[in-house]
């Protein structure tokens, strides 16, 4: 039997985390989150122009990966350890890998948002307008649930963990 050292025992840490708050990705929010994409969607919809409503999403989670990885190239000035891309229903793109500051996930997913609606801004004389409501559509649309959790978090914010799995999004505390 080892005898522990005085030294390291008062220097250890346990890492011990609360869970403050988790909001299940329940079938009811599935449900209603796509409703809602298929009113925005097909309302005033012209059948013969297809391809803006099958390339704006792709285009979009393309464009929403290279924005995040400037914002972090610009900020941190190196590369994203600890994110990687991920599909689901209300996260799809680049996301914490594990736990992850709400801080930083909010800062990011404000920015994305913000510079995703005047990138689309820009492009207003030279694309066309159908093109135009399905980008604004599809980037709102991914966003906004987003987002709308993140604020969920608000009072957590100043030292935080968020974890985003398939099936929930919970907020710790130490």
């Amino acid at each position: 039997m080892s005898i522990q050292d005085p030294i390291l025992s008062k220097n250890s840490t346990i890492y011990s985390y609360t869970l403050m708050k988790r909001m299940y990705h329940a079938l009811y929010k599935v449900i209603l989150y796509f409703i809602i994409l298929f009113l925005a969607l097909f309302y005033q919809f012209n059948p013969a122009n297809w391809l803006p409503l099958l390339i704006s999403y792709p285009l979009l989670i393309l464009t929403h990966t290279i924005l995040v990885r400037v914002y972090f190239q610009c900020t941190i000035g190196s590369a994203m350890r600890g994110w990687s891309f991920n599909w689901g229903i209300f996260w799809s793109g680049i996301l914490p890998e594990g736990n992850a500051t709400i801080r930083l996930v909010t800062t990011v997913h404000l920015h994305l948002f913000w510079i995703g609606l005047a990138c689309i801004a820009i492009l207003y004389p030279w694309i066309p307008q159908t093109w135009l409501i399905h980008l604004t559509i599809f980037h709102i649309w991914m966003l906004i649930p987003r987002l709308w959790m993140l604020f969920r978090f608000r009072p957590y914010r100043k030292t935080g963990l968020i974890k985003i799995s398939s099936k929930e999004t919970s907020c710790y505390m130490q």
